[in-house]
């Protein structure tokens, strides 16, 4: 075990009512602070190496964990608290360069995706950046804040400040790939967005179809093209290979308007997609779950009953 106390005198002046620690102790990847109560601090919970200052009764040695508290040691000889200092801090940047091996898939991993945000080939959605962004936080909180460049080389130093300039500037960085990603669509698919309907669809049209989140919300008043965008949006997923045909669904509030996209679809990608109404597939899912459909009302399903009904 390395131990080190303070001076006797030096302790005794400085820390007269015990407020700071009277011991470090180093062993078994542990520092271990004697005071007034004992504090075992793991190597993983440091939140940077020990610091020494020399001060005119001797110098001090000041350890910080991870949630933010602070235990120091005054009145120490200066020699000694270098030694012990520098013994916990070999240890302690082995342990987190252990550490970032053992998560050197998931590292690769976000810089992949980092990476990939400056010449994206796929929309850069919420549903796949938010978990990245996520994880690159609890990285950088855990482990690589904790990594000095001295200890891991400039390489590793590199990647460290890519994800961590990922995790200040992610919201921007997205943002500017969407733009990159539109701006490239827009131009490849030009003649498919001029064609595809009997007039040329808009700019925003365009981009709503472009957009591949996990949800997307179009604002837009009666014949304004929505049925347009929707079967335009169905069409450019197929083509471009984003999705599979099984992998679409076409939803509608009136039977004419399920068959009308259904048919436009088949038209122009000769592509036959599932189109439904919300009650259609609602029925289905109500008879999957329960082993059978249950009876509709007759005026459901016959128009001179509803119109009675209505009456």
């Amino acid at each position: 075990m390395n131990r080190i106390q303070p001076k006797l005198l030096a302790g005794l002046f400085l820390n007269p009512f015990g407020v700071h620690a009277r011991e470090f102790a180093f062993r078994d990847q542990q520092v271990i602070v004697i005071a007034r109560q004992e504090h075992d601090i793991h190597l993983a919970s440091l939140a940077a190496a020990p610091s020494v200052t020399k001060g005119f009764w001797g110098s001090t040695i000041k350890i910080r964990a991870g949630d933010s508290s602070e235990y120091l040691l005054k009145g120490v000889n200066y020699d000694r608290a270098v030694l012990f200092s520098e013994a916990v801090r070999t240890d302690w940047e082995g342990y987190n360069t252990a550490r970032l091996e053992a998560e050197r898939l998931a590292i690769d991993e976000l810089l992949r995706i980092i990476n990939g945000l400056s010449e994206p080939e796929r929309y850069p959605s919420a549903c796949i950046l938010s978990p990245t962004l996520e994880k690159a936080k609890e990285l950088d909180r855990t482990l690589l804040s904790k990594l000095p460049r001295d200890a891991v080389g400039d390489g590793v130093h590199g990647q460290i400040q890519a994800i961590q300039g990922f995790v200040k500037n992610a919201k921007t960085m997205r943002d500017e790939a969407i733009s990159k990603f539109e701006d490239r669509q827009l131009d490849m698919w030009e003649e498919f967005f001029n064609t595809f309907e009997s007039n040329p669809l808009t700019l925003e049209q365009r981009t709503s179809i472009i957009a591949d989140e996990d949800a997307t919300l179009v604002l837009a008043g009666a014949g304004s093209g929505k049925t347009s965008v929707i079967t335009a949006k169905a069409g450019y997923l197929l083509k471009s290979g984003i999705r599979k045909p099984e992998e679409i669904l076409l939803l509608a509030f009136a039977k004419g308007a399920a068959k009308e996209m259904s048919e436009r679809i088949e038209e122009k990608c000769g592509e036959l997609l599932e189109a439904r109404t919300f009650h259609a597939l609602a029925y289905d899912i109500i008879g999957a779950v329960e082993g059978s459909k249950p009876a509709l009302a007759a005026h459901a399903t016959d128009d001179k009953a509803f119109l009675a009904l209505i009456r």
